[in-house]
C-alpha cells in the first residue's frame, strides 16, 4: 500500500541539467513542512528505517536505532505529518510504511531532487564522518549535487576528478564523498 508522493515547489520554470552544470545555488529548506526532515538526520534514519522494513510498530524501530521512545513517537508524527509516513494497518500497535518521494525544489534554472535516496545519505550522517563534514562544508544541496555525480560515478560515467574539477573541490575530497555515497545508490 506504498503511495508515490510527488511535490514540486517552482519559483520560474522546470529545467533539465545536466550533472555538470548543478551547483550550491538551491537551498533545500525553501520546500516548508516536507523539507524540514531534511535538516534532521534522525527524522531522515528513521524514515530510511520504515522505508527498508515497511509495516513496522514504533517499538521496534526504537530497539533497532536504539532512539527514545518519545523522540521516535515525536518523530513518526511529524514524518506522518509531512507526507514521508503513513500508518500501514488500522489497528495497534501502529504500524508505519515509508512512501516513496519524489520531490522537486525548482529555483530559476536550478532543480533539486530530493529521493529517499537523498534522505538516506542525510542519515548516514550520524554514522559516517566523511557525510557528516561534507554536509558541514557544502550544505543539503552540496550533498544533493554529490549523490548525483555518485550515481553517474558508479554507473562510470564520471571520475572523482570530474566532479572535482566541475564543482570546484579537491579530488580527494569528491573521492571521499563518492565512495561514502556509493552504498545509498549501489542499493
Amino acid at each position: 500500500m506504498q503511495q508515490k508522493v510527488l511535490l514540486q515547489f517552482a519559483c520560474n520554470s522546470l529545467v533539465t541539467m545536466a550533472t555538470r552544470e548543478l551547483n550550491w545555488a538551491t537551498t533545500l529548506d525553501t520546500g516548508g513542512e516536507a523539507f524540514e526532515v531534511l535538516g534532521n538526520a534522525r527524522k531522515a534514519w528513521i524514515y530510511t528505517y520504515l522505508r527498508h522494513h515497511p509495516s513496522t510498530a514504533v517499538q521496534e524501530v526504537v530497539e533497532a536505532l536504539e532512539l527514545p521512545e518519545r523522540t521516535v513517537y515525536d518523530y513518526v508524527d511529524d514524518l506522518e505529518a509531512a507526507g514521508f509516513l503513513e500508518q500501514s494497518n488500522g489497528g495497534r500497535p501502529a504500524q508505519y510504511t515509508a512512501n516513496d518521494l519524489h520531490l522537486e525544489v525548482i529555483d530559476g534554472d536550478a532543480k533539486r531532487r530530493i529521493t529517499p535516496e537523498l534522505i538516506e545519505a542525510i542519515s548516514r550522517r550520524l554514522r559516517d564522518d566523511d557525510i557528516d563534514v561534507y554536509i558541514d562544508r557544502h550544505g543539503l544541496d552540496g550533498l544533493a549535487v554529490a549523490l548525483e555525480y555518485t550515481r553517474e560515478y558508479v554507473d562510470g560515467a564520471v571520475t572523482h576528478q570530474i566532479m572535482a574539477r566541475e564543482q570546484d573541490i579537491t579530488p580527494l575530497e569528491a573521492g571521499v564523498i563518492l565512495d561514502a555515497l556509493r552504498p545509498v545508490v549501489a542499493e
